[in-house]
Formats: structure tokens, C-alpha cells, sequence
């Protein structure tokens, strides 16, 4: 099966990685509202400081790319009335964040499903966990893009979920990498 290089061996990164997955998930069961605020204002301060951290480099992009660069300004400007937006009205920046999250989900869902072969040379249980996983991952993902509105209402509950399905299926591939 692996020679010893070949050999994976316990993998710490994706068991921290699956360990904060599910914190993250119990802070969200326990405390929703606070959780989808948090995430809509978190999103609007990166996106304001994308935006100016954009902007302030555009005169040396203009530089290297003179026709093409005011993309890089509309991107800045974008950047930073999406983060106003979002700062200063914490619903729309919740409604925001849960397209965002359903993208991401179906997006890593997606990655895992094609990357999950990998486990079958380790073997068939951990193959068809990670598999069963990942499915469920991306029913999760439709099911948010689907239904924006009730997805908005819920998405504490279904973004719990998704982080904990993420986290264990991230111990089920570290665990099965030390066998």
C-alpha cells in the first residue's frame, strides 16, 4: 500500500482544523444571533480594509497595467461600499454573509468530493465516511443557495451544522492519514 515516504502519518493541521470546525459550530448553536452578527461585521471590516489596502495601491498598479487598472480602483470602491453596507446594516451583511457561506460550502464540498480518493488506499471505511460526509456537505450547500430567505432565517442552525459536519469529517481524514 505506502511505502514509509509514502506515509501520511497522524495529521495534526487537520485535526486542529477539525477541532476549531467544531467549536465554532457549538458557539453558533449556543449563541445564533451573536454569531451571524459577529460574522456579518467581521466580513465588513476585511472588506473595507480590502477595500482601502486596493485603493492605496492603485497608483503603482496604474503603473504596471495603465489601461486595465481603474478595475482594480472599481474593485477598491466595491470593496469598501460592501463593507459600509454590511457595517452599518448589520441585516443586509447577514443576508450577505449567508450567500457567501453557502458559495464557500458548496465550493470546499465540492473539493472534498473529488479529493476524497485518496482515502481509499488507506481504506474503505474512512472512503465511505469522508464520501457520506461530503454529500451531506453539499446538500447543505444546495439547500442554502436554494432558498436564500429561509436560509437567512435559519443559517445560525445550518451553519452550525455544516461546521461540525466539517470538523468531524476534517478528524475523520486525520485520524485515517495516521492509519
Amino acid at each position: 500500500m505506502f511505502s514509509t515516504r509514502d506515509r501520511w502519518g497522524f495529521d495534526w493541521r487537520e485535526f486542529f482544523t477539525g477541532v476549531l470546525f467544531i467549536i465554532a459550530g457549538i458557539f453558533m448553536f449556543m449563541h445564533p444571533g451573536a454569531g451571524l452578527v459577529t460574522m456579518a461585521l467581521l466580513f465588513a471590516v476585511v472588506a473595507i480594509m480590502r477595500g482601502i489596502t486596493v485603493l492605496a495601491a492603485f497608483s503603482k498598479m496604474r503603473q504596471y497595467l495603465p489601461r486595465m487598472s481603474w478595475l482594480y480602483a472599481l474593485s477598491g470602491v466595491f470593496d469598501v461600499i460592501l463593507g459600509l453596507l454590511f457595517l452599518f446594516n448589520v441585516p443586509a451583511g447577514v443576508v450577505g454573509i449567508t450567500v457567501l457561506f453557502a458559495v464557500w460550502f458548496l465550493v470546499d464540498a465540492i473539493t472534498n468530493l473529488l479529493t476524497v480518493g485518496h482515502l481509499r488506499q488507506i481504506g474503505t471505511l474512512w472512503f465511505v465516511l469522508s464520501l457520506i460526509l461530503d454529500i451531506v456537505m453539499i446538500l447543505v450547500a444546495v439547500l442554502l443557495i436554494m432558498q436564500p430567505v429561509v436560509a437567512a432565517i435559519s443559517f445560525a442552525s445550518i451553519v452550525a451544522i455544516y461546521l461540525v459536519l466539517f470538523g468531524i469529517n476534517a478528524l475523520v481524514i486525520a485520524f485515517a492519514r495516521g492509519n
